[in-house]
Protein backbone atom coordinates (compact mmCIF):
# COMPACT_ATOMS: atom_id res chain seq x y z
CA UNK A 1 0.00 0.00 0.00
CA UNK A 2 1.29 3.45 -0.85
CA UNK A 3 1.02 6.41 1.52
CA UNK A 4 -1.77 8.17 -0.39
CA UNK A 5 -3.95 5.03 -0.28
CA UNK A 6 -3.41 4.74 3.46
CA UNK A 7 -4.29 8.39 4.03
CA UNK A 8 -7.49 8.03 2.02
CA UNK A 9 -8.63 5.14 4.23
CA UNK A 10 -7.45 6.77 7.45
CA UNK A 11 -9.24 10.05 6.78
CA UNK A 12 -12.56 8.30 6.34
CA UNK A 13 -12.47 8.09 10.13
CA UNK A 14 -10.27 11.07 11.01
CA UNK A 15 -10.66 13.64 8.20
CA UNK A 16 -7.97 16.30 8.13
CA UNK A 17 -10.56 19.02 7.55
CA UNK A 18 -12.02 18.22 10.96
CA UNK A 19 -8.88 19.62 12.63
CA UNK A 20 -8.86 23.11 14.11
CA UNK A 21 -7.61 25.82 11.75
CA UNK A 22 -4.56 26.52 13.95
CA UNK A 23 -3.49 22.89 13.81
CA UNK A 24 -1.11 21.19 11.37
CA UNK A 25 -2.15 17.63 10.53
CA UNK A 26 -1.60 15.13 7.74
CA UNK A 27 1.62 14.09 6.02
CA UNK A 28 4.32 16.37 7.46
CA UNK A 29 7.39 14.64 6.07
CA UNK A 30 7.64 12.21 3.17
CA UNK A 31 6.00 11.29 -0.11
CA UNK A 32 2.42 10.19 -0.74
CA UNK A 33 3.76 7.87 -3.45
CA UNK A 34 6.02 5.90 -1.09
CA UNK A 35 5.29 2.23 -0.47
CA UNK A 36 4.64 1.54 3.22
CA UNK A 37 6.90 -1.13 4.69
CA UNK A 38 5.63 -1.14 8.30
CA UNK A 39 3.84 1.37 10.54
CA UNK A 40 4.86 2.63 13.97
CA UNK A 41 2.30 4.32 16.27
CA UNK A 42 3.46 6.84 18.87
CA UNK A 43 2.05 9.75 20.84
CA UNK A 44 5.08 11.95 20.17
CA UNK A 45 8.07 12.00 17.85
CA UNK A 46 11.62 11.98 19.22
CA UNK A 47 15.02 10.79 18.06
CA UNK A 48 14.45 7.59 20.01
CA UNK A 49 11.13 6.98 18.22
CA UNK A 50 12.89 7.34 14.85
CA UNK A 51 15.51 4.82 15.99
CA UNK A 52 12.68 2.47 16.94
CA UNK A 53 11.07 2.95 13.51
CA UNK A 54 14.38 2.12 11.80
CA UNK A 55 14.78 -0.98 13.98
CA UNK A 56 11.27 -2.18 13.07
CA UNK A 57 11.69 -1.34 9.37
CA UNK A 58 8.75 1.04 9.69
CA UNK A 59 8.99 3.81 7.11
CA UNK A 60 5.61 5.27 8.13
CA UNK A 61 5.13 6.75 11.58
CA UNK A 62 1.72 7.91 12.82
CA UNK A 63 1.97 10.38 15.70
CA UNK A 64 -0.57 12.46 17.58
CA UNK A 65 1.44 15.62 18.26
CA UNK A 66 2.82 17.57 15.29
CA UNK A 67 6.54 18.14 14.95
CA UNK A 68 5.92 21.14 12.68
CA UNK A 69 3.33 23.66 13.83
CA UNK A 70 4.42 26.79 11.99
CA UNK A 71 6.22 27.23 8.64
CA UNK A 72 9.97 26.67 8.88
CA UNK A 73 12.35 29.36 7.63
CA UNK A 74 15.32 27.01 7.76
CA UNK A 75 16.36 23.50 8.69
CA UNK A 76 19.43 23.93 10.85
CA UNK A 77 20.80 20.52 11.76
CA UNK A 78 22.50 22.02 14.82
CA UNK A 79 19.06 22.39 16.41
CA UNK A 80 17.04 19.52 17.83
CA UNK A 81 14.21 19.87 15.30
CA UNK A 82 16.58 20.37 12.37
CA UNK A 83 18.61 17.32 13.34
CA UNK A 84 15.44 15.27 13.80
CA UNK A 85 14.05 16.26 10.39
CA UNK A 86 17.40 15.49 8.76
CA UNK A 87 17.44 12.03 10.34
CA UNK A 88 13.87 11.39 9.17
CA UNK A 89 14.61 12.40 5.59
CA UNK A 90 17.93 10.52 5.38
CA UNK A 91 16.18 7.33 6.48
CA UNK A 92 13.22 7.79 4.07
CA UNK A 93 10.68 7.83 6.88
CA UNK A 94 7.22 9.32 6.36
CA UNK A 95 5.62 11.19 9.26
CA UNK A 96 1.83 11.46 9.46
CA UNK A 97 0.13 13.53 12.16
CA UNK A 98 -3.40 12.94 13.49
CA UNK A 99 -3.95 15.62 16.11
CA UNK A 100 -7.15 17.60 16.66
CA UNK A 101 -8.90 15.72 13.86
CA UNK A 102 -8.30 12.62 15.97
CA UNK A 103 -9.45 14.43 19.11
CA UNK A 104 -12.72 15.59 17.54
CA UNK A 105 -13.60 12.44 15.62
CA UNK A 106 -16.33 10.14 16.91
CA UNK A 107 -13.83 7.29 16.48
CA UNK A 108 -10.94 9.09 18.16
CA UNK A 109 -9.27 10.15 21.37
CA UNK A 110 -12.11 11.11 23.68
CA UNK A 111 -14.32 8.20 22.60
CA UNK A 112 -11.48 5.82 23.43
CA UNK A 113 -10.70 7.42 26.81
CA UNK A 114 -14.40 7.54 27.78
CA UNK A 115 -14.91 3.90 26.75
CA UNK A 116 -11.96 2.85 28.90
CA UNK A 117 -13.78 4.29 31.93
CA UNK A 118 -17.00 2.56 30.82
CA UNK A 119 -18.87 5.86 30.51
CA UNK A 120 -22.34 5.21 29.13
CA UNK A 121 -24.81 7.38 27.16
CA UNK A 122 -21.93 9.46 25.84
CA UNK A 123 -22.52 12.93 24.44
CA UNK A 124 -20.15 15.58 23.09
CA UNK A 125 -19.26 18.53 25.31
CA UNK A 126 -18.52 21.07 22.57
CA UNK A 127 -19.77 20.39 19.05
CA UNK A 128 -17.64 21.48 16.08
CA UNK A 129 -19.84 19.88 13.40
CA UNK A 130 -23.39 18.52 13.55
CA UNK A 131 -22.23 15.38 15.36
CA UNK A 132 -18.52 15.63 16.17
CA UNK A 133 -16.59 17.74 18.63
CA UNK A 134 -14.41 18.07 21.68
CA UNK A 135 -14.75 16.04 24.87
CA UNK A 136 -17.30 13.51 26.07
CA UNK A 137 -19.63 13.21 29.04
CA UNK A 138 -21.97 10.53 30.26
CA UNK A 139 -22.89 8.30 33.17
CA UNK A 140 -21.24 5.54 35.09
CA UNK A 141 -23.20 2.31 35.30
CA UNK A 142 -23.00 2.62 39.07
CA UNK A 143 -22.15 5.72 41.11
CA UNK A 144 -19.10 5.51 43.37
CA UNK A 145 -17.26 7.70 45.84
CA UNK A 146 -14.67 10.20 44.63
CA UNK A 147 -11.92 8.22 46.32
CA UNK A 148 -12.97 4.97 44.65
CA UNK A 149 -13.35 6.69 41.28
CA UNK A 150 -9.85 8.17 41.48
CA UNK A 151 -8.45 4.69 42.07
CA UNK A 152 -10.41 3.43 39.07
CA UNK A 153 -8.97 6.18 36.86
CA UNK A 154 -5.43 5.45 38.02
CA UNK A 155 -5.84 1.73 37.38
CA UNK A 156 -7.48 2.12 33.96
CA UNK A 157 -4.92 4.62 32.66
CA UNK A 158 -1.98 3.04 34.51
CA UNK A 159 -1.14 6.18 36.49
CA UNK A 160 0.81 6.40 39.73
CA UNK A 161 -0.50 9.85 40.64
CA UNK A 162 -3.17 12.35 39.57
CA UNK A 163 -3.97 15.92 40.64
CA UNK A 164 -7.32 16.57 42.29
CA UNK A 165 -8.83 20.05 42.03
CA UNK A 166 -11.88 20.12 44.28
CA UNK A 167 -13.44 21.25 47.53
CA UNK A 168 -15.29 17.95 47.81
CA UNK A 169 -14.49 15.19 50.30
CA UNK A 170 -13.52 11.68 49.22
CA UNK A 171 -17.02 10.35 49.94
CA UNK A 172 -18.51 12.74 47.33
CA UNK A 173 -20.45 10.57 44.89
CA UNK A 174 -19.51 10.40 41.21
CA UNK A 175 -22.18 9.42 38.70
CA UNK A 176 -21.80 11.78 35.71
CA UNK A 177 -18.31 12.09 34.21
CA UNK A 178 -16.87 14.45 31.60
CA UNK A 179 -13.51 13.92 29.90
CA UNK A 180 -11.23 15.65 27.43
CA UNK A 181 -7.82 14.19 26.66
CA UNK A 182 -4.79 16.47 26.52
CA UNK A 183 -5.09 20.12 27.53
CA UNK A 184 -8.81 20.56 28.16
CA UNK A 185 -8.86 23.77 30.18
CA UNK A 186 -10.67 25.55 27.34
CA UNK A 187 -13.80 23.61 28.31
CA UNK A 188 -13.84 24.69 31.96
CA UNK A 189 -16.31 27.48 31.17
CA UNK A 190 -18.69 25.16 29.33
CA UNK A 191 -22.06 25.02 31.09
CA UNK A 192 -22.28 21.25 30.60
CA UNK A 193 -19.60 20.75 33.24
CA UNK A 194 -21.91 22.24 35.88
CA UNK A 195 -24.05 19.13 35.53
CA UNK A 196 -21.12 16.69 35.74
CA UNK A 197 -19.77 15.38 39.02
CA UNK A 198 -16.20 15.38 37.77
CA UNK A 199 -14.20 16.55 34.76
CA UNK A 200 -11.09 14.63 33.70
CA UNK A 201 -8.43 16.36 31.61
CA UNK A 202 -4.74 17.33 31.68
CA UNK A 203 -2.33 20.26 31.87
CA UNK A 204 -4.54 22.35 34.16
CA UNK A 205 -2.60 25.48 35.13
CA UNK A 206 -2.68 27.07 38.58
CA UNK A 207 -5.05 29.86 37.54
CA UNK A 208 -7.35 27.51 35.63
CA UNK A 209 -7.44 25.32 38.75
CA UNK A 210 -8.47 28.31 40.87
CA UNK A 211 -11.15 29.17 38.32
CA UNK A 212 -12.46 25.59 38.45
CA UNK A 213 -12.69 25.75 42.26
CA UNK A 214 -14.53 29.07 42.06
CA UNK A 215 -17.00 27.53 39.61
CA UNK A 216 -17.68 24.70 42.05
CA UNK A 217 -16.19 22.08 39.74
CA UNK A 218 -14.33 18.91 40.63
CA UNK A 219 -11.48 18.33 38.18
CA UNK A 220 -9.04 15.46 37.92
CA UNK A 221 -5.82 16.33 36.11
CA UNK A 222 -4.44 13.07 34.71
CA UNK A 223 -1.71 14.71 32.63
CA UNK A 224 -1.25 14.85 28.89
CA UNK A 225 0.38 11.48 28.46
CA UNK A 226 -2.84 9.47 28.91
CA UNK A 227 -3.51 10.36 25.27
CA UNK A 228 -1.08 7.56 24.49
CA UNK A 229 -3.94 5.11 25.10
CA UNK A 230 -5.98 6.86 22.42
CA UNK A 231 -3.45 6.87 19.61
CA UNK A 232 -2.27 3.33 20.33
CA UNK A 233 -5.85 2.04 20.33
CA UNK A 234 -6.13 2.31 16.53
CA UNK A 235 -3.59 -0.45 15.86
CA UNK A 236 -6.18 -3.09 14.99
CA UNK A 237 -8.06 -0.61 12.81
CA UNK A 238 -4.94 0.20 10.76
CA UNK A 239 -4.24 -3.50 10.33
CA UNK A 240 -7.53 -3.87 8.43
CA UNK A 241 -6.44 -1.37 5.77
CA UNK A 242 -3.92 -3.75 4.20
CA UNK A 243 -1.98 -6.96 4.75
CA UNK A 244 1.11 -5.45 3.11
CA UNK A 245 2.55 -4.15 6.38
CA UNK A 246 2.71 -4.72 10.14
CA UNK A 247 1.60 -2.16 12.70
CA UNK A 248 3.80 -1.69 15.76
CA UNK A 249 3.05 0.15 18.99
CA UNK A 250 5.99 2.15 20.27
CA UNK A 251 7.55 0.58 23.33
CA UNK A 252 9.13 3.85 24.46
CA UNK A 253 7.87 6.06 27.27
CA UNK A 254 8.21 9.62 25.97
CA UNK A 255 6.44 11.23 28.93
CA UNK A 256 8.76 14.12 29.88
CA UNK A 257 7.49 14.22 33.48
CA UNK A 258 8.90 12.04 36.24
CA UNK A 259 7.47 11.97 39.77
CA UNK A 260 10.31 12.26 42.30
Amino acid sequence: MIVSEFIKKFEQYFPSNLAYKWDNVGLQVGSDEENITNILLSLDLTNEIIDEAIEKNANFVVVHHPIIFTPLKQINTNTYLGNLLSKIIKNNINIYVAHTNFDLSNFGMNKVLADMLEIEDQKIIELETLDEGLGRYGNLNESMSLGKFIEKVKNVYNLDTVKLISNQKMNYMIGTVAICGGSGSSLLGNDILKYCDIYITGDVTYHHALDAINRGLTVLDVGHHVERHGILSIKSQLETFSQDYRVFLSNLDVNPYKIV
